[in-house]
C-alpha cells in the first residue's frame, strides 16, 4: 500500500526520526552508489533503536507497507533502492559500539556503524576488523552482513558467515529475534543467524552484530607483481600459499586495461614502473618484521627460478602500502569514469577465470558491438580476488540498455553458469540478479530459499522484488 498522510503522523508519533517528501526524496536515498539504480521512495525513518525499528515494522506489516532497509547506500546491485515507492528504514542513526571484549576478541556493534570507524575503534584494542572493502568510508556492518560482503582479505579472514557469532534481528512482524552471542563456540539448535547473513533485507533487520575480531599485524608488506601470461598468476598463487604460508592475507590481480584505466581517471601512479599484462598485489601480515620480509625474499626467488615475473616491487612504509591499497580500491570507481559501466560480480573455477574475459570479448565482437573505436563497448576488463576465485568483469557502454544489454544478459549468466561458477560471489543478488540464479542453483534449492522468505515474511514486505523474490 501507498504511504499515507495517517502512516507519517503515525511514525511522527511513536519519535521516530523521518525525512519525507511530496515527490521523492533526494538521490542519496534513492540512486545506488554507480547511479545505475534509480528509486521514488517519498519518506525515510532513522531509527534509533531497536524497538522503535520494531514499531516500525509492526506497523508496517499490519498495513501492507513495504519497506527497503539502507545503511551505507553503497552496494551496487540495487538491493538497497525503494523502486516501487517503498519506505526506506535507514540504520545510520543506530551506530553505537555496545561492547568490546579485548581477551575474547569479540566486539558487538550496532548495525549504522561505518566499516572504517569500527576498524578505527577495535584497533585501539589491538584488532581489526575481519572484513575490509573499498566502500569502507560509507559502509554499514549491518549491510556487509545482510549481504555477506567477502572483501579484500577474504582470503586470510574468511567470509561474513565464518565471523559473524551473533545478530539481533527485527523480524518482519515487529518481533525482536535476539541471537546476539558472543560465544565463538555454540552447538545448541539451528544456527539461525546464518539464515540473516546475505539475506538481503528480505527476511528481516538486522539490528546488530556479534563478530570475532582478528589480532592486529604488528608487520605488514605489499608486494606487486608484472607478468605477461595469466596462468602465471596460478602459478603464483600457489607458491605463495608454499612460500608465505600462514602470513598472506591477499592475493589481487588485474590486468593491462584497469592498470590504464586507473592512471588515466583517477591520476595515480602505476605501482610498477613498466607496463605487463597482468598485475599481481600480494600482501603480507604477520607479527615479526624480520621473519616476514625474510619469507617474501624467498618467495620472490622462487617467481624469478621459475621465470614467472617480468618486475616486482615490495611496499614496506605504511604509507606506500596504503597508496598501493588505494590504487586497487579505487580500480571500480575509475572505471564508472570512463563510461557506463555493466559490472558483474562471479565466482568461477581458476582453470576458467581468464576465459570468461576472452568469451566476452569474442561474443561482443562477433555482434558487432566492441572492437572498433566507434563501437557501442568502449572496454571489457577483469579484475579480482585470485585467492577467493572471485572475478569483477567490466563492461563499460557508452550508454545504458539497448543492443549491449541484451547482448550481455542472459548469456554472460549462462556462460558462468555452464562453467561451474556463481552467478553473484559477494555484491548479492539485489534488484537484478535473481532472475538468473537459475544458470547456478537447482531448482529445489531456489524453492527452500522462497519457502524460508515466505515463512518470515508472508505478507511480503521487506524489500520485494529483490533477492529470491524475482527468482
Amino acid at each position: 500500500n501507498p504511504v499515507t498522510s495517517e502512516d507519517i503522523a503515525y511514525f511522527a508519533s511513536a519519535g521516530i526520526e523521518m525525512i519525507h517528501s511530496d515527490n521523492k526524496l533526494e538521490d542519496r536515498f534513492n540512486a545506488d552508489m554507480f547511479d545505475k539504480y534509480f528509486g521514488d521512495s517519498q519518506l525515510a525513518l532513522f531509527p534509533k533503536t531497536a524497538q522503535q525499528v520494531s514499531t516500525i515494522l509492526a506497523y508496517c506489516n499490519e498495513h501492507h507497507i513495504s519497506v527497503v532497509t539502507q545503511g551505507g547506500n553503497s552496494g551496487v546491485a540495487g538491493g538497497a533502492i525503494a523502486h516501487n515507492g517503498e519506505v526506506i528504514l535507514s540504520l545510520r542513526d543506530m551506530n553505537k559500539v555496545r561492547e568490546i571484549d579485548s581477551v575474547a576478541g569479540v566486539i558487538v556493534a550496532e548495525s549504522g556503524c561505518v566499516l572504517e570507524d569500527l576498524d578505527n575503534f577495535v584497533q585501539e584494542h589491538g584488532f581489526i576488523m575481519p572484513v575490509d572493502l573499498g566502500g569502507r568510508k560509507r559502509c554499514m556492518i549491518g549491510g556487509n552482513v545482510s549481504t555477506s560482503a567477502g572483501g579484500l582479505r577474504y582470503l586470510r579472514y574468511g567470509s561474513m558467515h565464518a565471523n559473524v557469532l551473533g545478530l539481533e534481528v527485527v523480524l518482519p512482524d515487529g518481533r525482536i529475534l535476539d541471537a546476539l552471542f558472543s560465544l565463538k563456540k555454540d552447538a545448541s539448535g539451528y544456527d539461525i543467524k546464518q539464515l540473516f547473513i546475505g539475506a538481503e533485507g528480505t527476511l528481516g533487520v538486522v539490528t546488530a552484530v556479534s563478530i570475532s575480531l582478528a589480532p592486529k599485524p604488528r608487520s605488514s608488506q605489499i608486494a606487486v607483481l608484472g607478468l605477461n601470461e595469466f596462468s602465471k598468476i596460478h602459478r603464483a598463487f600457489v607458491l605463495a600459499r608454499q612460500n608465505l604460508g600462514e602470513i598472506v592475507s591477499a592475493f589481487e590481480f588485474w590486468e593491462k586495461r584497469c592498470n590504464e584505466i586507473v592512471v588515466e581517471f583517477e591520476k595515480y601512479d602505476s605501482p610498477l614502473d613498466r607496463d605487463h599484462e597482468f598485475y599481481v598485489m600480494i600482501e603480507t601480515r604477520g607479527s615479526v618484521v624480520s621473519h616476514d620480509a625474510e619469507k617474501m625474499d624467498m618467495f620472490l626467488e622462487c617467481l624469478q627460478d621459475e621465470g614467472i615475473v617480468d618486475e616486482s616491487r615490495v611496499f614496506s612504509e605504511s604509507e606506500a602500502m596504503a597508496a598501493v591499497w588505494l590504487f586497487r580500491s579505487q580500480m571500480a570507481s575509475a572505471h564508472t569514469k570512463s563510461g557506463c559501466m555493466y559490472v558483474y560480480d562471479f565466482s568461477l573455477p581458476p582453470k576458467h577465470q581468464y576465459d570468461l574475459l576472452v568469451a566476452t570479448k569474442q561474443h561482443m565482437t562477433s555482434l558487432g558491438l566492441y572492437g572498433n573505436d566507434d563501437s557501442p563497448i568502449k572496454d571489457i576488463t577483469e579484475f579480482g580476488h585470485v585467492g577467493d576465485q572471485n572475478l569483477h568483469l567490466q563492461v563499460i557502454a557508452r550508454e545504458f540498455g539497448g543492443a549491449v544489454e541484451a547482448a550481455l544478459e542472459p548469456w554472460i549468466y549462462e556462460w558462468v553458469g555452464s562453467h561451474g561458477g556463481s552467478v553473484a560471489a559477494e555484491h548479492g543478488l539485489g534488484a537484478h540478479k535473481g532472475k538468473f540464479l537459475k544458470y547456478s542453483k537447482s531448482p529445489v534449492v531456489i524453492q527452500t530459499m522462497k519457502d524460508i522468505k515466505q515463512m518470515f515474511d508472508p505478507r511480503g514486505i521487506m524489500n520485494p522484488g529483490k533477492h529470491i523474490s524475482c527468482a
